[in-house]
């Protein structure tokens, strides 16, 4: 009976530090010890909608945000991911967070991308949502500005943030913002 109670914490602390030892070897940039979860696709173009929200004016009629329909890699950059679910992309557009869709070259590109819009603007790239708590999740929004034919070039412009994502009363806000350094 004396050897069951010694054993346990000893198996409890085992146990948290080979969880804690998964995390730090994960190759995982985005996400690093985290597990996607998954919604439905209304509460994930929720939670989408409530990072951009963070980032943008969401209500300025100026504003033009397309979508780029693959997630963003758990590696760091800008490399293929996963494409996103339809049923996710047609909420995304159907809560009117974006206006359209284009898609990034699969190797990035430091010039301003061209897309077939009304509007100049902002593509959007998400991550995959994950878990943090019952109601709390993280997400990555990478941004990058577009050009239209008509528009002619402009200086290019691409930053990252990582939010911090809560659900109060049915409503997904974003609580924590973070900056994400882009390699050079």
């Amino acid at each position: 009976m004396r050897t069951r109670g010694r054993i346990a914490p000893i198996l409890l602390f085992a146990l948290l530090a080979l969880a804690c030892r998964g995390a730090e070897e994960s190759n995982d940039f985005r996400g690093r010890g985290l597990s996607v979860l998954t919604l439905p696709p209304s509460d994930q173009a929720s939670v989408y909608r409530a990072g951009v929200a963070a980032a943008f004016h969401l209500d300025d009629p100026g504003l033009s945000l397309l979508l780029d329909p693959r997630y963003l890699p758990r590696e760091s950059g800008l490399g293929p991911g996963p494409r996103m679910p339809d049923e996710v992309s047609r909420a995304v557009r159907a809560q009117g967070t974006v206006r359209g869709a284009c898609q990034a070259p699969p190797q990035g590109t430091k010039k301003t991308l061209t897309c077939q819009a009304e509007l100049p603007g902002y593509v959007v790239r998400f991550s995959e949502v994950f878990g943090l708590g019952p109601d709390s999740v993280q997400v990555y929004v990478n941004v990058q500005k577009y050009d239209t034919p008509q528009s002619g070039a402009t200086e290019a412009m691409r930053f990252e943030n990582v939010y911090q994502i809560a659900r109060h009363a049915g409503v997904w806000s974003a609580e924590r913002e973070g900056r994400i350094r882009q390699k050079p």
